[in-house]
């Protein structure tokens, strides 16, 4: 379907409407205005550079509501391609909307729905389009919606903790050095100028500031650029397999940040195969498509390592505890759920206390954090007061002298 843009004149009393809408095509669209009792002024399709108010990224918040709103109305007895359109109409990000559109046209023309919606793996994962495979071929799809909307949203909730533990170093790294770049171009120059007037002898730690000062309109700009640069280059090596797989070693073995990256990690695999083997999925699949969730290449050596052995006829247990990646708590908990033929419902217990474990790690490591960030900002302010002030001292003992 296509989204058009359209100016109407009602035939009894002229009133003109202008709106948009979606419609298979020109015609379809100007006869069900004039059986509608409007004459089309004007009608044409809405550019993708001309659709306000709606967002091209697909936030998980989308998905979420998305699932809540799909379960709702199918729940409601609307049948599926209505439910579609009418979700594509109301959807605010625009890459969802299209992708709604492209999935009831395929599923009106005899795809299946997991197939209609395998189609955008750009916005819906592989445990999202298995999930509805596995409601579709059960006969549970809205039970399916319903899991779906609270598994993304303990996805959102999880990467918005993430967000708001990592905001206050990061606003003070920032202050730090926009107060710096302040420093350096106004306040160091006038001190400079009447150092100069005065043929003070400076010390080192003043030249070097004095140096800094005179280049900090192209030093700064420069650090902006590094970084970004730096950023962009670490993430493109990223997809080089052996490189990723030293960085997410890195990641794990950081002092203060790798307790709480493991438990992140750990969380989302957990989580993930909880839901898909509660689900009915082949544990097997389970297994790689939570992996894939977890996106670190240790948790693929350890999911390598229970899908062989499942494989050979061997239970998870005894993979899971020849990895170090997982802690000893879990293998009892596998053991103990495996045994009981219970695994989701252990998976999704020890999941909640994963959970509450990343939380606590979260605001351990921002009480951590705020006394080093202290630190910086002591030595750094601390270095430019002592190398603004140092020739003050040395001519205040040449004149006692």
């Amino acid at each position: 379907m296509t989204q058009y843009q359209y100016t109407i004149r009602a035939a009894d009393d002229n009133e003109v409407l202008s709106s948009t809408c979606y419609a298979e095509d020109e015609t379809v669209l100007r006869s069900d205005f004039k059986r509608m009792g409007y004459a089309v002024d004007f009608v044409a399709p809405v550019k993708a550079s001309e659709v306000f108010g709606q967002r091209r990224r697909v936030k998980l918040q989308d998905l979420v509501s998305l699932c809540r709103r799909f379960s709702v109305m199918y729940e409601a007895g609307l049948p599926l391609l209505e439910c579609l359109s009418s979700l594509a109409e109301e959807n605010e990000s625009k890459k969802l909307s299209d992708a709604l559109h492209d999935i009831h046209d395929k599923i009106e023309g005899g795809s299946n729905v997991a197939e209609a919606f395998a189609k955008h793996p750009k916005v819906f994962t592989p445990l999202f389009v298995n999930l509805i495979h596995a409601g579709e071929t059960a006969g549970k799809f809205n039970y399916m919606l319903g899991q779906l909307a609270g598994y993304i949203q303990r996805e959102y909730d999880l990467k918005k903790k993430i967000k708001q533990a990592l905001a206050y170093p990061l606003v003070v790294l920032a202050m730090i050095f926009v107060v710096v770049t302040i420093i350096m171009i106004v306040v160091v120059p006038s001190f400079s100028q009447v150092y100069l007037k005065l043929g003070v002898s400076l010390p080192a730690p003043t030249l070097i500031l004095i140096a800094v000062s005179n280049n900090a309109l192209y030093i700064f700009p420069s650090l902006i650029v590094f970084g970004v640069v730096s950023w962009f280059v670490c993430k493109k090596l990223q997809t080089v397999p052996v490189i990723k797989h030293w960085f997410d070693k890195v990641r794990l073995s950081l002092p203060l940040m790798g307790p709480v990256y493991h438990n992140i990690i750990l969380l989302k695999f957990i989580r993930t195969l909880g839901i898909m083997v509660k689900a009915g999925i082949q544990l097997s699949d389970a297994i790689t498509i939570a992996k894939k969730v977890a996106n670190n290449a240790v948790v693929s050596e350890a999911a390598n390592m229970i899908q062989r052995n499942i494989k050979r006829g061997g239970t998870i247990t005894e993979a899971v505890r020849m990895h170090s990646f997982f802690p000893r708590v879990i293998v009892h908990a596998f053991s103990a759920g495996e045994e009981a033929g219970k695994l989701d419902d252990v998976l999704d217990s020890f999941g909640d206390g994963i959970e509450q474990e990343v939380d606590d790690g979260l605001k351990k490591l921002v009480t951590k954090i705020e006394p080093l960030l202290v630190v910086l900002l002591s030595v750094v302010v601390g270095f430019i007061l002592l190398a603004i002030y140092m020739p003050i001292f040395d001519l205040m003992k040449a004149l006692r002298g």
